[in-house]
């Protein structure tokens, strides 16, 4: 999920954990601990574009990483909380001016999780009477809650690194407010009451019981969508292999589905709301062929595993471009479309070099134009 839904959710799980003892301070390094797991982005400093997208959500995301960290943190914040909070500053700083680009979305996002924490620490008062056991219960909590919620996007998440095994559920986009508006506006009306009140406890239990309950929501409008994708493959005699369905930005409404052939992929989006008889898929052929001599490449096996070998190949300008299909294009899908994640395949001598593309920029007017033509297809057909 997004950076601020996981400093809120890391925010209301501090709370519950020792919101009473503490306070203001459970909630503090409840949003810190909840951000920590994300600093594996400064990978992309330090590694290329593959390596950095095989890096993440990797051993930060991992229960091994909660159970080893939750002590150190417990127990560190004990001796010196001063200096744990000026290292988590300094690394913050690091991500957001390094690790993870200068584009406004994470220019607003530094500063939303930047300005959430600095309003914790004004509110933050009391002497902290908490244990070192008590404390690294809070960061156990609020670390293994963070890769737990990033199981449910598309991704993929190595919750039980070092196994490759990755965890994707893919029932709920990367940013939903329908998840993150009922604990953020939770968690800021906690802040606000007395720590032994019965209602500061209420209210943040509130937050956490209206999220988890819209995750069960997406989950219901998965099955549900599925099942009536399948049922339209199937009247229209269409063959394929397995099928998958992903949620679209901001909703459990509108759900992208690729239905996977031997030589190709069957692509629709489907509105829980349509009321057309059946769905429209636009195909797309994998064109393996293009690969050449270099299908056996390194890179090209890094790349397959990447994308969980939902991908086709491509021709641009004399470019080859390998396009990760668990993302999808900028809007339905259509051929002369983008995939929002493809990498350039470049031939240097008897190597290959891979290049990310960057996403299609979605700033001013063309955000405007592309959430009003998604919430017009949410509303179906």
């Amino acid at each position: 999920m997004d950076s601020l839904t996981q400093i809120v959710l890391g925010a209301a799980i501090g709370e519950l954990v020792l919101g009473r003892k503490v306070g203001n301070k459970a909630i503090l390094w409840g949003a810190i601990a909840g951000t920590i797991p994300d600093l594996d982005v400064l990978c992309r400093t330090f590694f290329d574009d593959l390596r950095a997208n095989e890096l993440h959500r990797g051993i930060t995301h991992s229960i091994l990483f909660s159970l080893v960290m939750a002590p150190i943190l417990g127990h560190w914040i004990k001796r010196h909380q001063a200096s744990l909070l000026a290292v988590f500053t300094a690394l913050v700083a690091l991500v957001f001016f390094f690790g993870a680009g200068t584009g406004m979305a994470q220019v607003i996002i530094g500063v939303v999780a930047l300005g959430v924490i600095a309003l914790i620490l004004w509110k933050v008062k009391g002497t902290d009477t908490a244990t070192p056991k008590e404390w690294s219960w809070l960061f156990w909590w609020t670390l293994v809650t963070h890769p737990l919620l990033d199981c449910h996007t598309t991704w993929g998440t190595q919750l039980f690194w070092p196994f490759s095994l990755k965890v994707a559920y893919n029932n709920v986009f990367v940013v939903d407010p329908g998840y993150t508006v009922p604990l953020l506006v939770c968690v800021a009306i906690a802040l606000f009451l007395k720590r032994t009140s019965t209602r500061r406890r209420w209210i943040n239990g509130l937050g956490l019981v209206l999220s988890s309950a819209y995750m069960m929501l997406t989950l219901v409008c998965k099955y549900i969508a599925h099942e009536r994708i399948t049922a339209s493959l199937n009247r229209q005699g269409i063959t394929y292999s397995s099928l998958s369905t992903r949620p679209t930005p901001f909703n459990c409404i509108l759900w992208s589905a690729t239905a996977v052939s031997d030589d190709h992929y069957d692509l629709t989006y489907y509105s829980l709301l349509d009321s057309k008889p059946e769905v429209e898929f636009v195909r797309f052929p994998k064109n393996r062929e293009l690969l050449g001599r270099w299908a056996d490449d390194q890179h090209v096996h890094r790349l397959i595993r990447l994308s969980a070998d939902n991908y086709v190949m491509q021709r641009r300008n004399d470019t080859l471009v390998f396009c990760d299909l668990r993302f999808g294009q900028i809007g339905e899908p259509a051929p002369d479309k983008p995939f929002i994640f493809s990498y350039k395949l470049i031939p240097v001598g008897d190597e290959l070099r891979v290049v990310l593309i960057p996403p299609p920029a979605l700033d001013g007017e063309k955000f405007s134009t592309l959430t009003a033509e998604l919430w017009a297809r949410v509303k179906g057909e």
